[in-house]
């Protein structure tokens, strides 16, 4: 199910349908990691201000200068953390668009969904980018330890995330639970593919479409396992 979903995603990326949503989804990404960089860049900046070292003094010298390295590895690895809730948050203003293109080439029988407002869709959008940095942030030092663990920890948020938003614009929340229970393995692994594509440049602009795309698919695949209607 997984991999039919990951192909037929691939297949139609290039179409129009996808155009205009991957380019909105590109501007509110951008966007939102700028933000969360300023806001932690200045966060750390006003912490450190005027630190001084006892006996020593002022910071200075060799060690200003590890400081300012540190730093830069610092904001290269926050960029890429700061993928998984940017994504997230960009999804949210265009679900709609991005899955209506899925379901109307390979679902044509279901007709229209009901859908969501878009005020609801970002609302869903900043939830989830705000348990992805809830999560996130106290685990940073196991990901120095375990590498592997940040793309499992933002696979299951990607998945479940993505997921979420693509069976609730047909199903209720306890349906959505049942369904999601039924392919959890499935769409945890999807996730996990998306968590690894957003820490690789480049691939990093497509996923939230693509991550979209394939959840629908995994959606769909489902509600066909679970019988509903």
């Amino acid at each position: 199910m997984l991999i039919s979903a990951i192909t037929k995603s691939l297949a139609q990326m290039p179409t129009a349908t996808m155009l205009r949503p991957l380019l909105l989804g590109l501007v509110v990404t951008a966007v939102s990691i700028v933000a969360f960089g300023v806001t932690v860049g200045a966060g750390v900046s006003w912490l450190v201000s005027g630190w001084s070292i006892p006996w020593v003094g002022e910071i200075g010298g060799a060690v200003d200068g590890a400081i300012g390295w540190l730093a830069g590895v610092g904001s290269v690895i926050a960029m890429a953390f700061a993928f998984t809730p940017a994504a997230v948050t960009a999804i949210g203003f265009f679900v709609d668009p991005v899955a209506d293109a899925v379901e109307a080439k390979h679902y044509p029988a279901l007709g229209p969904a009901a859908g969501r407002s878009l005020a609801t869709e970002v609302s869903m959008g900043l939830r989830y980018a705000g348990l992805a940095i809830l999560v996130n942030i106290p685990l940073i030092p196991f990901y120095f330890i375990f590498p592997p663990l940040p793309a499992a920890v933002n696979g299951w948020i990607l998945g479940r995330s993505f997921f979420d938003m693509a069976a609730l614009r047909r199903e209720t929340p306890a349906r959505t639970k049942a369904l999601r229970r039924s392919v959890w393995f499935q769409m945890i692994l999807g996730g996990i593919l998306l968590a690894v594509m957003t820490m690789v440049p480049f691939l990093n602009l497509v996923a939230p479409v693509f991550g979209l795309a394939m959840m629908t698919h995994l959606y769909n695949g489902a509600r066909k396992k679970k019988g509903f209607a």
